[in-house]
């Protein structure tokens, strides 16, 4: 007949620990996701059915001008700094330029929008098509998140210190107000434009 062998205490303990360790990992991991998407939990599906789809011109007496996203104002130079100098110190400093180039929103006229079940496209006038997929993925430079939360699409895209959130919202079935929140240089600026359907009366 073997012996029995005694469990100590603390043989008991360790499948336990064990436990709280992968439940405090995966907490950590969950709340960096979390972190790394601002604070957003968004649905692959709206709450209710929402199409985004159709051709939309910009009603620019509703809408905030891009313009203060564009440039730095000019200044002259210092004694020693030559044209070059200037140059570098504008594009060191120059988030917010280069997100004003990098968001065709900010500037589009007109918008085609195709929207599918898992994603949309869009054709910017003037502008660039530029392909969203809900989830999250990498463009360029930019980690984007985007989904929706009840009924409004969200995009935010983030980069080393910017980042952008976009919000489209159907206000009714000829109206679609687009939200642009930026925050880049240390500064946070929101925008609002807002597009009515090709074809319907203003």
């Amino acid at each position: 007949m073997l012996p029995t062998l005694q469990k100590s205490s603390t043989d008991v303990l360790k499948p336990a620990r064990q436990r709280r360790w992968i439940a405090w990992l995966a907490m950590l991991i969950g709340t960096i996701i979390v972190g790394g998407c601002g604070g957003l939990n968004l649905e692959p599906n709206p709450a209710q059915p929402t199409n985004l789809s159709g051709t939309w011109q910009l009603d620019t007496a509703a809408s905030d001008s891009a313009d203060g996203l564009k440039g730095r104002p000019s200044r002259r130079l210092e004694r020693n700094e030559t044209v070059r100098d200037e140059i570098q110190r504008i594009s060191r400093g120059s988030g917010l330029v280069f997100i004003a180039q990098d968001f065709q929103v900010l500037n589009a006229k007109r918008l085609k929008i195709e929207q599918g079940s898992d994603s949309m496209g869009v054709q910017h006038w003037p502008g660039v098509y530029r392909d969203v997929t809900w989830g999250q993925r990498e463009r360029g430079l930019w980690r984007v998140y985007a989904g929706w939360e009840r009924n409004d699409l969200l995009i935010q895209s983030t980069t080393k210190d910017m980042r952008v959130l976009e919000r489209y919202q159907l206000i009714n079935n000829t109206q679609l107000r687009v939200q642009i929140t930026v925050r880049a240089d240390g500064q946070t600026k929101e925008l609002q434009r807002l597009y009515r359907r090709s074809g319907s009366a203003r």
